[in-house]
């Protein structure tokens, strides 16, 4: 499987063929000032996107790192030395495109057991209620080129001593400047150890220390980072030499290897901040490389003064209300960008190998938590992409529905730990909101074949008895009580929300077929009202495990016949009667993901240690977001009301914390799961917009 890779809006010259060496560097000169006496700079806008804030912040507790075939074999002391097979993780990091070079940051107070290289949480087994991220760490700026971008740590997490902010911004396509300010918050002076690590994923590349500067040396090119007042440096070729050798202050080690570092020393009064500043660029020629670091440094704060101000414009002016919500939503999806590199193969389940072929930049549903692939959540991400930039919104589906993920059969694997599994199929209506948000008629053209493929797999494969009713197992919604092989209310009305957006395109692209899916549309809802419709519970009910029986928990999957469309006039009146309901489905925060009368609600983490409660109460975004469309044509008041109370529950967990969280409690509000899910919580962002435009 092969396929050409996107880079958006802003692609990299036609015929450029680059692969790198590093330099990091300590020395610096001028860089040329406009009349202002500001660094003359490209527009955040002419930058290519080879360079980014690509780098996952988790690669370790995945099933393409699996080991002995458990997904979750791979843990955090582990990946520590062990080198990983398809990418690499670190804190606040740049890698380009091809997954090369990495550059990222590291910290030691002088005390913690180990140097943080990367970001300390739990994986699935070890924590609470799944995997948690532990480290405490808020996404800033950030645009779609990468030009700037902020990040703010708290150091360490199990006493905070230190607020470090670290910035990056592109002086041009091949160059940039990173910043990291530290403040001592504790109340006596502290020494701080910060690191700017250079290094390969490929170990047979090497590391070169120089007097002044580490370079790393790739197969055609080089870029240079320099460093102000240096205390160490470091080439090694094991992976654990960092946290092996930074001690006292101190770093040594000459090498060979395919890993380096720099060292800055702190030593800070209570209440004092400090800066470290580097600078990197990169040539075809190592020293022009080197060169071009140590002009850039000189000029370091007044690049990035000219980069933040600009970022500081983006966004603005789109939106009449909470404006800074939806620009933080907007660049903290822009963080979730990471490059995702897999060919399926993994001992946690062997029979992908090679059936898939990413090798791309893509949107992850979490840096951290969800550091793969999870292909509704994607088409969720790829409309609110749509806000910043269209075609990064259709890049995500160009992908999904490329031969790189899309089986042959038309099976669109759902997550790395369910490839054989189904997610909603979510990605018609996906690519008509994308197509409407300017992606273009050959957009549509490009992604139809694979939507009908999708299309007649589930028809194929998913369909049950009676004719018009589909299965579909868990369906991304973990936790919900399901009959395996038995109709559901959701599956079946999502196959309706498939055909029904199947249909607007085929009509766009003047294809005939539209009538036919416009048929299987009324087939569908035919089935679902004649056999999923419960007359004593007012509501659509998936099937149970015996002819006849029913399975009684009101939950978002009774929800997806009213978002689809199939639910007749009399039949609405209840259901929008429960959704309105304070004690079934509407809460201070949204839409309960079940009723508040049933058994099994739990508004926020189940309450048994070891588990967790998911989709059994608490408010997520992404069905929120579907009814507030849907409400604005039935019922506009309650979708005025439901869109207010979604965007106030998500600002003010934003305000309190700087994250946006995976889901919320349906009875406090507090945000839960992944922290920094600006995958489809970032959906708030069309809530704003569509809600409160601009002039």
């Amino acid at each position: 499987m092969t396929g050409p890779r996107r880079v958006g809006r802003f692609p990299l010259a036609a015929g450029v063929v680059l692969a790198t060496a590093i330099a990091l560097l300590a020395a610096g000169a001028w860089i040329g000032l406009g009349p202002a006496g500001q660094p003359q700079l490209p527009a955040w806008s002419a930058l290519d996107t080879r360079w980014g804030t690509y780098l996952s912040e988790r690669q370790w507790g995945t099933p393409h790192e699996s080991v002995g075939g458990n997904g979750w074999g791979l843990g955090y002391l582990d990946a520590i030395r062990q080198e990983y097979r398809y990418g690499e993780d670190g804190i606040a990091g740049l890698t380009d495109r091809d997954g090369t070079f990495n550059i990222g940051w590291a910290v030691w107070d002088e005390k913690q057991v180990r140097v943080a290289e990367r970001l300390f949480g739990w994986s699935n087994p070890g924590g609470e209620h799944g995997e948690a991220i532990v480290d405490r760490r808020v996404f800033g700026a950030n645009t779609p080129t990468s030009s700037y971008a902020s990040y703010v740590l708290t150091y360490p997490n199990s006493s905070p001593r230190y607020r470090i902010t670290f910035e990056e911004a592109r002086a041009d396509d091949r160059s940039g400047v990173l910043r990291a300010t530290v403040r001592n918050t504790s109340d006596a002076t502290a020494p701080l150890d910060l690191v700017l690590k250079g290094w390969f994923h490929d170990p047979s590349l090497d590391v070169e220390l120089r007097a002044d500067a580490l370079v790393l040396h790739g197969p055609q090119s080089a870029v240079a980072l320099v460093g102000q007042d240096l205390d160490g440096a470091q080439v090694s070729d094991e992976k654990g030499a960092l946290d092996a050798n930074l001690r006292g202050g101190a770093l040594s080690g000459t090498g060979p290897g395919h890993i380096g570092a720099l060292l800055h020393h702190l030593d800070l009064a209570a209440g004092a901040d400090s800066q470290a500043v580097f600078a990197w660029a990169e040539s075809t020629d190592p020293d022009a490389a080197v060169a071009r670091a140590r002009e850039l440094l000189r000029e370091a704060d007044a690049t990035l003064a000219v980069r933040q101000a600009e970022a500081d414009g983006l966004f603005r002016n789109e939106v009449s209300a909470h404006e800074e919500l939806y620009r933080q939503a907007l660049m903290s999806l822009l963080w979730s960008q990471s490059l995702y590199s897999w060919d399926g193969a993994s001992d946690y389940d062997p029979a992908w190998t090679g059936k898939v072929a990413a090798d791309d930049v893509l949107i992850m549903p979490d840096k951290w938590e969800f550091p793969w692939l999870a292909t509704w959540d994607s088409g969720f991400q790829a409309v609110t992409a749509a806000l910043i930039d269209p075609q990064l919104g259709a890049d995500q589906l160009r992908f999904l529905s490329s031969d790189r993920w899309q089986q042959p059969d038309g099976h669109l694997p759902c997550a790395e730990w369910v490839m054989a599994s189904e997610c909603p199929p979510v990605f018609a209506w996906s690519a008509w909101r994308v197509y409407q948000a300017g992606a273009g008629i050959g957009f549509l053209e490009e992604v139809y074949p694979g939507l009908q493929r999708l299309y007649d797999y589930w028809w194929r494969e998913l369909a049950v008895e009676p004719d018009g009713l589909f299965t579909g197992g868990f369906l991304g919604m973990d936790n919900l009580p399901r009959a395996p092989g038995r109709a559901q209310a959701d599956a079946s009305a999502w196959m309706a929300f498939l055909a029904r957006s199947m249909a607007q395109i085929a009509d766009e692209l003047g294809l005939p077929e539209g009538a036919a899916y416009r048929t299987d549309v009324d087939r569908i809802a035919a089935a679902v009202n004649a056999n999923l419709w419960s007359e004593a519970a007012g509501f659509y009910l998936d099937q149970g495990e015996r002819p006849g029986q029913v399975i009684r928990t009101p939950s978002y999957s009774g929800l997806i016949p009213l978002i689809a469309g199939i639910v007749p006039a009399e039949r609405q009146a209840r259901l929008l009667a429960a959704l309105g309901d304070e004690s079934q489905f509407l809460s201070p925060y949204g839409i309960r993901s079940v009723s508040a009368r049933s058994v099994i609600y739990e508004p926020g983490y189940a309450s048994a240690p070891g588990v967790n409660s998911n989709w059994r109460g608490p408010v997520w975004m992404p069905i929120n977001y579907l009814l507030v469309e849907t409400l604005d044509e039935l019922d506009p008041e309650l979708a005025a009301t439901l869109r207010q109370r979604l965007v106030a529950t998500v600002e003010a967990d934003w305000q309190a914390t700087g994250r946006l969280h995976e889901y919320f409690d349906a009875e406090t509000g507090e945000g839960l799961g992944a922290d920094g899910q600006a995958g489809w919580t970032a959906l708030v962002a069309n809530l704003i917009i569509e809600g409160w435009p601009g002039d």
